[in-house]
């Protein structure tokens, strides 16, 4: 059994177009949205692979047209990005952005998989970072049973254990930010946990924000975040 995990696209069709993985199963941790020039197509693409899919925050800040809940270092970038993602999507589209469930539960062959896109119970705010520490994942692990836990929200890449149950988040698809540029995921084989990059064409997603009604200055910024992986 192979598992392909993504997360964190954010409307960069290119990112996810250059995943190649022949899994038997898809599972999405959210943020299909925002930041990127391709949502439409991006929320498609997904939904072409997968039914499996969590909501994030920035789902749910198009979806139900509320605030993202981002850092401040990135609440311009997104609130710019709404306003275009906003304008490009449908009501049906937007509905099944904000109607997404928060978390989802599976069973596969004997093992338990828990999906949330920022902590296991299921906050889509919260940032669990590769260096949070042990204690404080024990506690958001702490009534959790899963074997595996996948979350996404950071965009930095991460596979710690913590009491019996793995926790992993595949990095960020569409807008890695952890100083490498190329869309990050994971996949799960057979128990065992691989994060994977793959290169894809960052100068045609710049050149498809340029034609975007994202501020030009926004877009400089965004062009930077993809060429860098981060700010």
């Amino acid at each position: 059994m192979k598992i392909l995990v993504i997360s964190d696209i954010h409307g960069n069709l290119n990112a996810i177009n250059a995943i190649n993985e022949d899994a038997d199963l898809v599972f999405c941790l959210g943020d299909l949205v925002n930041y990127g020039p391709n949502p439409k197509a991006c929320i498609e693409k997904v939904r072409s692979l997968t039914d499996t899919i969590v909501r994030g925050n920035h789902d749910n800040a198009v979806g139900r047209n509320i605030d993202c809940g981002c850092s401040v270092q990135y609440r311009e970038l997104s609130n710019a990005g709404k306003v275009f993602t906003d304008s490009v999507l449908t009501a049906d589209e937007k509905n099944f952005l904000g109607n997404l469930p928060i978390t989802q539960e599976l069973e596969i062959e004997g093992k338990t998989f828990l999906l949330s896109h920022g902590s296991p119970s299921g906050d889509m705010y919260k940032y669990l970072k590769p260096d949070t520490s042990d204690e404080v994942l024990e506690d958001k692990l702490r009534n959790v049973h899963a074997n595996f836990v996948f979350v996404g929200h950071t965009h930095f890449p991460m596979i710690r254990k913590i009491k019996g149950i793995t926790m992993v988040n595949p990095g960020s698809v569409g807008q890695p930010r952890d100083g490498i540029p190329m869309a990050s995921y994971a996949l799960w084989e057979d128990g065992h946990i691989e994060i994977k990059r793959v290169p894809y064409d960052i100068e045609a997603s710049v050149e498809e924000l340029k034609m975007t009604s994202i501020p030009p200055r926004k877009i400089e910024i965004l062009a930077r975040i993809l060429r860098k992986g981060g700010m």
